[in-house]
């Protein structure tokens, strides 16, 4: 063939891709926005101007997460037509990425599409089997579809080597339940309540398992402990729509799969709070508090609510509320230490986050709080107490192993926390967060062999692959490529991440990776796994709101 008609045949390919993709983006309908607050009808509207500016600009993954910020933003709102048109691109800019199709199987369930919901989490699971709450989904659908076996296998395969996690042992009990198997349904169910003791709903399935297994006195005194607080699991991809939509009917009787009026009001709190409307957050609760005025949880939710606002007083008198109703509540506790924490008496929130650990030393939460107060004043060994006693209930919390890490490489003991990372992947080979602390340990350490950086370089590819744009992970790899010697590769990898984080977050997010950027260009290594200036050494103070009229 001659060389022109090669040259010819490969441009026609060039162009045909571009197109084809064009053809498969749908238009992202504008709703109608006349019925939405003006302050939030004007976020919308921002938001969609952003986004038209950077279709422009801008492809493949990186266009792929700006449609997906589009959809959160519509879905947020109420505009699930126009947010399942944006995930929808965002699954054709990125097929590889599982987030955007497991959104979608979210926002279908909002929407009532039982079938396009199984099929997308389906897809999203062949892509990635590792995300907990995607798992779940999937078995929940599998539980509604009346396949309770193949729902089972999925859960069975989580619990097979992780125990921190209430959620999949509840629905194991529920399956054993509905199929008979009650010493089965028992043992779950008592695995689910050891994890996270405040699951009061278990104990309802619990007692219907000791009464068919014919134990009336366990079964009574099951019942007469049985509340409405359901199991709960962080779901960092489904919470950037609204709560609601995360608790939308699901098809399947899983425990954790109905919202309970507590749930749906602290929802609709939580909805209203994130758009700046703190009197419907503030009317959500109310609404709930005629019924059940001494409700603990929502007590607590709604002192957030009023920090949100910088209503200090209120917060403090809703607090207070919450204690009152319940002392031996961690979550009245943690509002509690919260609002003292922002009113500046650490002394009081550190008695109140030690409170909350000692009624509920198997939670996370108490300790993450009281270890971020201990950061912010200088005690990093004590902080780092509480992240390894995390890591003692949840060994492969990655947010925890991050702590660790930072405060151990910031001590110079980068190369006791390399090995002790090590170890925590050994176990738990393909969880990416535990991937990324490795990565940025084995980049920077001193200690680490050329085969530690080979390895710091595959992982920090897969997780660049997979998770697109996503700024944090982006400077992960371009730790990598750096330690690896390719600099050029590390500069420009670090320039991308910083365009992400300014098209989203704006200039004020840049120092951090600036100072990175600046080292590569210089052809150095960052002495430290994060830049000095990150949260990881020196968490935040929480602040008031400032919300006019709130």
């Amino acid at each position: 063939m001659p060389p022109r008609f090669l040259l010819t045949a490969a441009l026609a390919l060039a162009l045909a891709a571009p197109l084809a993709l064009a053809q498969s983006v749908k238009p992202v309908p504008v709703p109608d926005l006349s019925k939405l607050p003006a302050a939030s009808a004007a976020e919308l509207r921002k938001a969609r101007a952003d986004f038209d500016k950077s279709r422009d600009i801008v492809t493949g993954e990186a266009l792929a997460e700006n449609y997906g910020v589009l959809a959160s933003a519509y879905a947020r709102a109420g505009f699930t037509d126009a947010a399942a048109a944006a995930f929808d691109n965002a699954i054709v800019m990125a097929p590889k990425d599982m987030r955007w199709l497991y959104a979608r199987g979210v926002l279908a369930l909002a929407m009532d599409q039982q079938a396009e919901a199984t099929r997308d989490f389906e897809r999203a699971f062949a892509i990635s089997r590792n995300y907990l709450p995607l798992r779940t989904a999937l078995a929940n659908q599998k539980m509604g579809a009346g396949d309770l076996d193949g729902a089972r296998r999925l859960l069975e395969e989580y619990t097979a080597s992780r125990h921190d996690q209430a959620v999949p042992y509840a629905m194991l009990g529920e399956i054993a339940l509905r199929q008979k198997r009650h010493a089965d349904a028992i043992r779950d169910l008592e695995q689910a309540l050891k994890i996270q003791p405040q699951a009061t709903r278990l104990y309802t399935p619990l007692a219907d398992a000791y009464a068919a297994s014919g134990n009336a006195k366990a079964a009574a005194e099951a019942r007469a402990k049985a509340g409405a607080a359901p199991p709960l699991l962080a779901d960092p991809v489904g919470s950037r729509l609204l709560p609601e939509i995360g608790q939308a009917k699901a098809g399947g009787d899983a425990p954790a799969a109905v919202a309970t009026p507590e749930q749906r009001a602290i929802g609709a709190a939580v909805a209203a709070m994130v758009k700046g409307d703190y009197p419907a957050a503030r009317a959500a609760l109310d609404a709930f508090l005629k019924q059940e005025p001494k409700n603990v949880n929502v007590l607590a939710v709604y002192a957030g609510v009023e920090s949100s606002a910088g209503r200090l007083d209120a917060a403090t008198s809703r607090a207070a509320a919450a204690v009152g109703a319940d002392p031996r509540s961690p979550l009245a506790r943690l509002a509690q230490g919260s609002v003292l924490e922002l009113k500046g008496d650490n002394k009081g929130a550190e008695g109140a986050y030690t409170e909350a650990i000692r009624l509920a030393p198997g939670e996370a939460n108490p300790r993450f709080a009281l270890a971020n107060l201990l950061l912010r004043s200088g005690r990093s060994e004590a902080a780092m107490q509480q992240f390894r006693a995390v890591l003692s209930i949840a060994p492969q919390n990655s947010s925890a192993w991050t702590q660790v890490a930072a405060i151990e490489a910031a001590a110079g003991r980068c190369a006791g926390a390399l090995k002790e990372v090590n170890g925590a992947l050994a176990k738990a080979p393909h969880n990416p967060g535990l991937m990324q602390v490795f990565v940025r340990l084995a980049s920077t350490c001193p200690a680490a062999s050329a085969a530690e950086r080979r390895m710091a370089l595959d992982y920090a590819g897969t997780l660049y692959q997979g998770a697109g744009a996503a700024p944090v992970v982006a400077e992960s790899y371009a730790l990598a490529l750096a330690a690896n010697g390719k600099w050029d590769d590390a500069v420009a990898t670090q320039q991308g991440a910083m365009f992400s984080v300014l098209r989203t977050e704006g200039a004020a997010a840049l120092p951090p990776y600036r100072e990175f950027l600046e080292l590569f260009q210089a052809h150095k290594l960052p002495p430290r796994p994060w830049p000095s200036v990150s949260e990881v050494y020196r968490p935040q103070p929480p602040t008031a709101g400032t919300a006019a009229g709130g």
